[in-house]
């Protein structure tokens, strides 16, 4: 079969965009053996060289100044005389192409809590439900993404799948670490000895404001360590963090990435995530990987992701958060059960797995996978 691939996200995009396609395109390179795959870049990076190559593996280049105008409108025309079975794309699948068009839809979040999304990001994803019905077949990366998808009537004409995200093999426990890197790590991001940890972007999805809380009304005297950038409606974080009086118990490390960020979450005591909304929840499942009992919000995906590992609290509630915190610091033997719980439960998701997974409904959709 000759596969095409949006991959545009590969060297710049979206952050949990661009984990996704890196991981899934070198998964996909790495066992394909019975096809040819097209993997479609963006233009702006032709100069830099691509880390996956193979004599079934072919490069093309487009433009990618906007992600649904250059699926809908480019890349049937660029792809057009390579004659593809099926090609894969990021949310937006053009209407009408000469292959099988298979949407990996992220998440639709953004129709069940408008609220967290600019008016721009609205209208720009308003044509996905309408481009999603068209395409042969979709997934999406839960369960409980999939539901909601339903509920708000995304449908494909094989449906919808769902393909779960992997974990990068770097994330792994301190103790399977260099000590000297992480020594270094921990100078250079100046970490105190003991810190929880969150990571993620600064917003009101991710429910930062009641973590701000709940770190001010611990037994414990123990830091928090932010790890993301600040997004949209987040200008009033510093006035809260004033408020509740513990700036000097919070350390903010900025965006960080590779291996700097397998140690820090290494060597958390406690990871806390009390997302309000995700559609699979990577940041908790890097967490579990890193040996690190993980504190996640009880609804959305993070049940299914996290399993018997997870500690679930309310995410409207500090008081609760505070006490889940303060009851795993206070109990060595449950955390350390929830540790072990997390790592065997990281285990069961592998980009191995989750690139096989999309090859088999590529496959189904084009009539050549198992029914």
């Amino acid at each position: 079969m000759r596969i095409g691939i949006d991959a545009k996200w590969f060297f710049e995009g979206p952050p949990s965009g661009r984990v996704v396609v890196q991981n899934l395109v070198r998964q996909m390179v790495e066992a394909q053996s019975d096809h040819d795959l097209y993997i479609f870049l963006d233009r702006r990076h032709q100069g830099r060289a691509f880390p996956h190559t193979g004599p079934r593996v072919h490069l093309r280049y487009v433009w990618a100044g906007n992600n649904l105008l250059s699926n809908v409108l480019l890349i049937p025309v660029v792809a057009y005389p390579l004659h593809l079975d099926i090609f894969i794309f990021q949310n937006f699948s053009p209407p009408c192409s000469n292959f099988k068009r298979y949407s990996f839809v992220h998440d639709v979040i953004f129709k069940s809590h408008p609220e967290y999304y600019t008016t721009l990001e609205r209208l720009y994803f308003l044509p996905l439900r309408f481009l999603t019905r068209l395409s042969h077949g979709a997934c999406t990366v839960s369960e409980a993404e999939k539901k909601r998808m339903i509920r708000y009537g995304y449908s494909a004409a094989g449906g919808i799948d769902v393909v779960y995200h992997g974990v990068d093999d770097s994330f792994v426990p301190a103790s399977q670490q260099e000590p000297a890197f992480l020594d270094q790590i921990r100078t250079k991001y100046a970490l105190p000895d003991r810190y929880l940890l969150y990571v993620g972007r600064l917003n009101v999805r991710k429910n930062i404001f009641n973590l701000l809380r709940a770190v001010s009304l611990l037994r414990h005297d123990i830091p928090l360590v932010i790890v993301g950038g600040y997004d949209w409606k987040m200008t009033s974080v510093d006035e809260l963090i004033g408020e509740l009086g513990i700036r000097d118990r919070l350390v903010f490390t900025g965006p960080v990435f590779g291996p700097d960020l397998a140690a820090i979450y290494g060597m958390a005591h406690l990871f806390c995530f009390p997302s309000y909304e995700e559609s699979f929840g990577l940041p908790a499942l890097e967490g579990m990987a890193s040996g690190v009992a993980v504190v996640v919000s009880d609804r959305s995906s993070l049940p299914e992701i996290c399993g018997e590992a997870g500690s679930y609290v309310n995410p409207d509630a500090p008081e609760n958060i505070a006490q889940v915190i303060d009851g795993l610091l206070d109990d060595d033997a449950l955390r350390e059960r929830k540790k072990l719980c997390g790592i065997a439960r990281a285990r069961q998701f592998k980009w191995e797995f989750s690139a096989r997974q999309l090859l088999e409904h590529a496959l189904k959709v084009c009539g050549k996978g198992k029914k």
